[in-house]
């Protein structure tokens, strides 16, 4: 039998657990499960996120072990407010990956979540000017918040092979199989959250995300908050194709609020969990956009 491949998305209502396993020539949806553990976590970039250790060891421990067994190795999606995410550009290239890490921290230490020694930072170079200029996509992370997630995962009994943000696995996971081009924005509205992603060549060279009580017309005030500051950089995001995740449950009138605050058509797609094979045990969950992170989260370990 083929391993498992464990995604946990991890939510201030709880976690949200995905797991898949290799079944040529597609992937078998082994299952789905949501752990609830309100009042347990509190995201922040700054402090330690878990306020009842013990809760959490015992739902990470109960969702894994109920649809993996005892398989170790699971890809871990953070709450986006857990650390930080830049897309910058500096002026020279590095020479090996421990100066570009030394760079870029001192390159963004006024912005970074704590000081440059108390921060986990990696980064992707996206690419390279003739001028030696490079752009980077960098994800950081406060020693504090890091540690304790995974002393957590460990007293789990599991190993985090991969710790990521929830943003980037909820793009991960329909970039691969969708046909969404070369240029576009993929904008997601989630309960409490509203991302905007632009791409360009494959590369990820804007984001914003940010969590707040889903309305529609605050949702429509913000998407054009963040057009207006994005289209300075990006001129060419007026007129590029527009793709959306929208949770399931969220009113029927959101796609008129995006077509209008984006001034084109938006294109709503269908998260498609029938591609997997396998009767999974999905226990009711909806693919809203915790249970699609922890399945982009999943496949990157595959």
């Amino acid at each position: 039998m083929s391993r498992f491949y464990v995604g946990v998305d991890v939510q201030p209502t709880g976690l949200f657990f995905a797991v898949l396993q290799r079944n040529r020539p597609q992937t078998r949806l082994v299952g789905l499960r949501f752990e609830s553990l309100e009042g347990v976590l509190e995201a922040s970039s700054r402090k330690p996120n878990i306020r009842d250790a013990r809760r959490f060891v015992e739902g990470l421990r109960r969702g894994v072990d109920s649809l993996a067994g005892q398989e170790e190795r699971i890809a871990l999606s953070l709450p986006d407010r857990a650390g930080r995410i830049y897309l910058t550009e500096v002026d020279a290239p590095f020479k090996t990956q421990d100066e570009g890490v030394e760079v870029l921290k001192w390159h963004l230490k006024a912005n970074l979540p704590a000081a440059p020694a108390q921060v986990q930072l990696d980064y992707q170079v996206l690419d390279k000017r003739e001028d030696g200029r490079q752009r980077c996509i960098v994800a950081a992370l406060a020693h504090p918040v890091l540690e304790q997630y995974e002393d957590l995962v460990n007293e789990a009994g599991r190993h985090a092979v991969q710790i990521d943000f929830h943003s980037l696995n909820l793009y991960n996971y329909y970039r691969p199989r969708l046909d969404l081009g070369d240029e576009f924005i993929l904008v997601s509205l989630e309960q409490g959250m509203l991302g905007i992603q632009y791409v360009l060549g494959h590369n990820l060279c804007y984001q914003r995300v940010r969590e707040f009580k889903l309305n529609p017309e605050r949702a429509f005030r913000e998407i054009n908050r963040t057009l207006v500051e994005a289209y300075e950089s990006f001129p060419s995001m007026k007129r590029c194709a527009v793709f959306a995740h929208v949770d399931p449950g969220l009113s029927t009138e959101i796609d008129k609020l995006l077509s209008s605050a984006f001034e084109r058509e938006v294109k709503c797609l269908d998260p498609a969990l029938k591609r997997f094979s396998g009767e999974g045990r999905t226990g009711g969950l909806q693919p809203v956009g915790p249970v699609v992170a922890a399945l982009g989260a999943a496949e990157r370990m595959m």
